[in-house]
């Protein structure tokens, strides 16, 4: 359920008015849990009469707003691909690479101006409350957009090829093995989440495709729902510009639509686990029967989110266990805390039992020893997350910093962490994501300092995204908070028209906009087929075009580079994955 704010500290009414009336959800976020002996806090009771009826009303037309958000950002970010479908350029050409991202920017452009306009009058024209609602819908409308925008910039980098990015290549390999099992009615290994093999297959059965060409429109749909994924997930702690602001920006290094699923897993999981600590937190209020219902709830959608990857749930662990040992209210609501977090764990742990087992079994991610080089370049650098692929980069990786090695955009960070824990120290959200990446920076260190002696990896240099992300949203956490403490102060200072005045909603979007626009075509522009490097992501739609099909056949824009038929007919059974090389490849996670 979406949460309407993560609230300040309200500022002291002005001498001579009347005080302001505090619906119960909207209260200030408490402290850290006080003692037995410290007073409750003080709610104000709704007054009676039409004021009730008319919060009750609004009650329940947000049971229709609500919905109407999610469907706004997920349609707005799926009909961006399909709208790129008539950018007809040559993408193996680079005046139609930039030619093609133009294009998507101009009808961003045209679609964001409308938002902006719609805002603007309804901040002048309606009340309060649908001003809100406008607003919400707006927020969620660029969140699609901004990662439609990646999608499309896919479409144009894939036109006129059925091959999806990698074309079946690398991970793509076994992914497409372990998938042709499942629809022979084979057992699959165990150790991976089994939700991407699934969802392949229905996609191959439904639209009657072979899973390789399947595979292209998960990539592009996949992609394209990230901005919905990370706004909608943040929607649960924030209002929709903070979100937008804060969870969309905060994801925009983590698009990739080779394998979105992964990346995406993580763009949801840490918001969902953040507003399980808070609601950790604030589990004194809850009746023990609604504290089990939200602990099962929280605990369905974080198996569901194990089931497509599970690494990032081992990196988190150790932060989420120490973090909900802080939040919680010991002393006066430890019973309902453990109710919540008990079934949380209960249902997770129903659901996922089978991948958890796999997971440490021999065949597991313990295993694991693809050594790239990530693994070889100094461990304390996270500052940008570029796969195993950082293309003309890898030369000097990590890149030289100006202050003993440390970059500015480091320092940067550095900074945002400092200006949370000055501002928000206290609250849930800096308290979790400070604990998140305390953890995972404790098993990087660990798993990294063992990787002699096993000769393993474990997937530890995938911890680069959680301390990125993680400290990224902390940055955003950091503004909001001295954005808050700011408004507090010149409430006192101020008088109270004047202190409650700022520009419309629409208008600071404009800003917001510039930075998501921009993030998503530099990613699009990264995956546009590269001819000459075989080491940037440029190489997985190159090759998308260049390599031969099932059929023997080669891609419109192949033959003209350079890729030629191949004479011989082929029958049904050639066309299959189970037909391809059955040596089981190294795995990257």
């Amino acid at each position: 359920m979406v949460a309407e704010d993560l609230v300040g500290d309200t500022a002291k009414p002005a001498v001579g008015r009347k005080p302001e009336v505090i619906p119960v959800e909207q209260l200030p976020e408490d402290p850290l849990p006080p003692d037995e002996t410290s007073p409750a806090p003080t709610v104000t009771e709704e007054p009676a009469g039409p004021p009730v009826k008319r919060q009750r009303w609004r009650q329940w037309l947000r049971a229709v707003w609500i919905p109407l958000e999610i469907v706004t950002a997920v349609f707005t970010a799926l009909i961006f691909p399909f709208w790129a479908k008539d950018i007809d350029v040559n993408p193996m050409n680079r005046i139609g690479q930039v030619s093609g991202l133009s294009a998507l920017q101009f009808r961003f452009a045209i679609i964001a101006a409308g938002i902006v306009t719609i805002l603007v009058i309804a901040h002048k024209l309606l009340n309060p409350y649908w001003r809100d609602v406008v607003v919400r819908i707006g927020c969620a409308a660029v969140a699609g957009l901004t990662t439609g925008i990646v999608a499309g910039g896919i479409q144009v980098a894939l036109r006129d090829t059925p091959l999806p990015l990698w074309a079946g290549g690398g991970d793509y390999v076994w992914i497409l093995q372990w998938t042709d099992m499942l629809m022979r009615g084979e057992d699959i290994p165990d150790h991976y989440g089994p939700l991407p093999f699934t969802i392949i297959q229905y996609w191959s059965e439904r639209y009657d495709q072979i899973p390789l060409y399947a595979l292209k429109d998960l990539q592009i749909f996949g992609t394209a729902l990230f901005g919905p994924a990370a706004y909608l997930a943040w929607r649960m702690t924030l209002r929709p510009m903070w979100a937008l602001g804060i969870g969309v920006i905060a994801m925009l290094p983590f698009i990739e639509p080779v394998k979105p699923y992964p990346q995406l897993t993580l763009v949801m999981m840490i918001p969902v686990l953040v507003a399980l600590l808070r609601q950790a937190r604030r589990s004194d209020r809850l009746h023990p029967l609604l504290a089990l219902l939200y602990g099962a709830g929280f605990g369905a959608i974080l198996a569901l989110q194990f089931q497509f990857y599970t690494g990032w749930f081992v990196w988190c662990a150790p932060g989420v266990v120490l973090a909900f040992l802080i939040v919680t209210p010991w002393r006066r609501g430890w019973v309902k805390a453990l109710l919540l977090a008990g079934s949380a764990l209960l249902i997770f742990l129903r659901i996922t039992w089978g991948t958890i087992m796999g997971l440490f079994s021999p065949t597991g991610a313990t295993s694991d020893n693809y050594f790239y080089f990530d693994t070889n370049t100094e461990p304390t650098y996270f500052a940008m997350w570029r796969n195993d692929r950082p293309g003309a980069e890898s030369l000097l990786w990590p890149p030289t910093g100006e202050l003993g090695g440390v970059g500015v955009f480091t320092l940067l960070l550095a900074l945002g962490i400092g200006a949370a824990l000055w501002f928000g120290w206290r609250r849930s959200a800096v308290i979790s994501l400070g604990c998140f990446a305390a953890g995972a920076w404790i098993l990087r260190m660990w798993l990294a300092s063992e990787q002699w002696e096993t000769m393993t990896v474990r997937l530890y240099p995938r911890t680069t995204a959680v301390l990125l992300y993680c400290t990224l949203l902390l940055t955003g956490f950091a503004v909001l908070y001295g954005v808050k403490a700011v408004r507090r102060m010149m409430a006192h200072r101020l008088e109270p028209k004047s202190a409650n005045g700022g520009a419309p909603a629409g208008l600071m979007l404009i800003p917001i906009m510039l930075v998501l626009a921009s993030g998503a075509s530099a990613t699009a522009n990264r995956y546009m087929p590269d001819t000459e490097r075989r080491d940037t992501v440029g190489y997985m739609s190159w090759i998308a075009h260049m390599k031969r099909l099932p059929d023997g056949s080669c891609p419109r824009w192949g033959i003209v580079y350079g890729c030629r038929p191949d004479p011989r007919p082929k029958v049904e059974k050639d066309i299959l994955p189970k037909s391809w090389p059955p040596q089981r490849p190294v795995i990257k996670r």
